[in-house]
């Protein structure tokens, strides 16, 4: 996957090299490495053949907002404010909220073995939910793949500190802005972390019967040790697509529109793989 063809755009909105690449990207090839700037991560993720879906295209989105437009600006301007590295605006929550979500798929493996042992499920029941559960994530990050290098949006970072180039009078740049935590080095939207939350969430509220469950759980690495808790699972994906803005590295389109794409393959999987078989 990291042997596909790419090169990466020019001019404003394109995705393009950038510093503070995030530390779980694979090492790839760049001549710009040495100014501690990555190429784009996995070009090839969205060729990876689905598990369940017909094709990593079966499900598609509208694309990010105009650059022009007044929710671009809306997006602009938000997470400018809250995901900076200096941010006065992030709450002390929303910086845990950040740090709480930074793992990844991970995390909603934890979320089910929590719940599966709160349920007593027994050991078939408990991987049938899991097997269910990695499926749709699985497949929701390659849908994921697969539309973000169609349309290649840039970072906000990068869109922040060249914001006086996008043709919007609603979005003033700030060439020192940083993000809060570092930005993974591939396009914006849309997030997959937002992707596999929505299709996680949808799963779980499948398979256990509903979305309304309360759990409560803590953090892994590198942020161990936080505890937070939530009385749905929707509820629960809903902040994990939150994390990303305050972390600074999402558009707020890129993660609704994120959680959209991730629910269609959850729902996907939940009512047609893996049926229950009787005891």
């Amino acid at each position: 996957t990291r042997d596909a063809a790419y090169i990466p755009g020019v001019g404003p909105g394109k995705w393009r090299p950038h510093p503070n690449p995030g530390p779980a990207n694979p090492p790839i090839a760049n001549p710009d490495a040495a100014k501690g700037y990555a190429a784009s991560a996995m070009p090839g993720w969205g060729n990876v053949a689905p598990f369940t879906l017909l094709s990593a295209s079966q499900f598609w989105l509208a694309g990010p907002p105009a650059l022009t437009s007044p929710t671009y600006a809306r997006d602009y301007n938000e997470v400018k404010s809250l995901g900076g590295k200096t941010s006065t605006a992030r709450t002390a929550e929303q910086t845990e909220i950040a740090r709480f979500w930074f793992q990844g798929p991970g995390t909603w493996n934890t979320i089910a073995r929590t719940v599966a042992e709160s349920r007593s499920l027994d050991a078939r029941d408990s991987a049938r939910l899991l097997a269910l559960m990695n499926l749709a994530m699985a497949d929701a990050y390659i849908a994921g793949f697969k539309i973000r290098y169609v349309y290649d949006l840039w970072r906000p970072v990068t869109a922040i500190r060249e914001g006086d180039n996008d043709g919007n009078d609603a979005t003033a740049g700030d060439p020192a802005w940083d993000s809060h935590q570092n930005t993974p080095a591939v396009s914006d939207y849309p997030s997959t972390q937002s992707t596999f939350s929505g299709a996680a969430a949808v799963v779980l509220a499948g398979v256990l019967g509903g979305d309304q469950v309360s759990f409560s759980f803590k953090s892994g690495k590198p942020f161990e040790g936080l505890t937070r808790s939530f009385t749905s699972f929707s509820q629960a994906a809903r902040e994990s697509a939150d994390s990303r803005v305050y972390a600074g590295i999402h558009f707020r389109s890129a993660c609704e529109d994120g959680l959209a794409l991730g629910r269609q393959v959850g729902q996907r999987v939940a009512t047609m793989y893996l049926r229950p078989v009787g005891k």
